[in-house]
């Protein structure tokens, strides 16, 4: 009989986290544990899914309520009918130190409902939200009661050492990409990429540069436009897309325009579905992020790994975990907030062909290396099998 998991993710549960647990429904009886107001797309999941209520979720309009629950409860994401929907699991998987929800598996353990708890951690800062005595109760409850700590990165990894973690109970395992889905340009794709390039008026020459992240500050828009400026002096055919939404996203729209490049920026917003062929037109990823107190780059929210599995080349900052994902190997990686470095890195790769066929290359073998879902299952496996015996 197959041991049951229970993978729970609340409002961020997505189908493209879930495609690397897909492999493991062969060895286990896996069950997805949701939100009924889903933030990704949650379609095509290849196992069961269950769809709790986060009441929090109702009152995210209001920042004043959500700062109240923190102080009060610890966190927002409380899931209503937790235990009936995790009862009888093998493992509870959740995800991240100060989630309600791990908070919830790790009750669900004592009470005797489920028999283990293990965690995926992204977070590489710290103490985070220590401000708040309920989620530093809360972090604490999680560490003591979780069986096994997955960290996606070394500095994961350290992060967790300082929050008292015993490292014997720490293993390192990356996020995953698609590498079916997210790969270099093939023959069967040429037609359906001569029309996307058409519509999104791209010339057969032009020098295409791609980002992609959602439109904050801290994603490093606004040193990536003054780089486009610069770009665009040395390579008359260069091409920006830019690929999100946020609060940030009208603004930068002016902000371009107000500098002459509404021809050279083109801003998109698109879903997931549709990303791996935005990779394939391509020439070039940068990824120039910033670090704030709250917020560091952890992995890219997995377009890194995308950008690798398309065989593309990276410029991106040194930033959180970039380095131990791509490699230094894999691209140009400059200081945050060098707007001429980052152009200047741009201006090479685009006059250097053989450099962006050599690195694309690498990036992709080490894609398919270390990152696609069936390496990253079997170390999964392999850590559920430790916590089982």
């Amino acid at each position: 009989m197959k041991r049951k998991i229970a993978i729970v993710r609340g409002p961020g549960l997505s189908k493209w986290e879930m495609r690397v647990y897909e492999p493991l429904t062969e060895w286990f009886d896996l069950t997805a544990i949701g939100s009924t107001k889903p933030v990704n797309d949650t379609k095509n999941i290849q196992f069961p899914i269950k769809q709790l209520v986060c009441p929090a979720q109702y009152f995210a309009s209001m920042p004043k309520l959500i700062s109240i629950m923190y102080t009060l409860f610890g966190d927002t994401q409380w899931l209503n009918g937790f235990d009936k929907a995790v009862a009888g699991s093998d493992i509870v998987h959740s995800v991240e130190l100060f989630n309600a929800y791990s908070l919830q598996a790790v009750r669900a353990k004592k009470k005797g409902i489920v028999k283990a708890v293990t965690l995926t951690i992204h977070e590489n800062i710290p103490f985070l939200y220590d401000n708040y005595a309920a989620k530093m109760a809360l972090k604490q409850e999680v560490i003591e009661g979780t069986d096994r700590f997955l960290a996606i990165n070394k500095m994961s990894r350290e992060m967790l050492l300082l929050e008292g973690v015993d490292e014997k109970r720490i293993s390192v395992i990356p996020q995953s990409v698609d590498t079916g889905v997210f790969h270099p340009p093939a023959k069967q794709d040429s037609e359906n990429l001569k029309k996307l390039r058409k519509k999104c008026n791209l010339k057969p020459d032009d020098f295409v540069v791609l980002a992609v992240g959602r439109m904050v500050w801290e994603k490093g828009w606004y040193d990536l436009i003054p780089a486009a400026l610069r770009v665009r002096e040395k390579i008359k055919n260069v091409k920006f897309i830019f690929i999100g939404s946020g609060p940030e996203r009208k603004y930068l729209e002016s902000f371009s325009k107000r500098h002459g490049l509404q021809y050279v920026i083109t801003f998109m917003t698109l879903p997931y579905s549709q990303m791996d062929s935005m990779f394939r037109i391509a020439d070039l990823f940068v990824y120039p992020t910033l670090p704030t107190s709250k917020w560091n780059a952890q992995f890219g929210g997995g377009v890194l790994t995308e950008a690798m599995s398309s065989a593309l080349p990276i410029v991106a900052t040194l930033n959180g975990g970039v380095i131990d994902l791509v490699g230094r190997e894999g691209g140009i990686f400059l200081q945050p907030q060098r707007f001429a470095d980052l152009a200047d890195a741009i201006i090479k790769f685009a006059h250097d062909p053989k450099l962006r066929h050599k690195i694309g290359q690498r990036n992709r073998k080490s894609a398919l290396k270390l990152y696609s879902p069936q390496v990253v299952a079997k170390q999964i496996k392999k850590q559920w099998e430790m916590v089982l015996r």
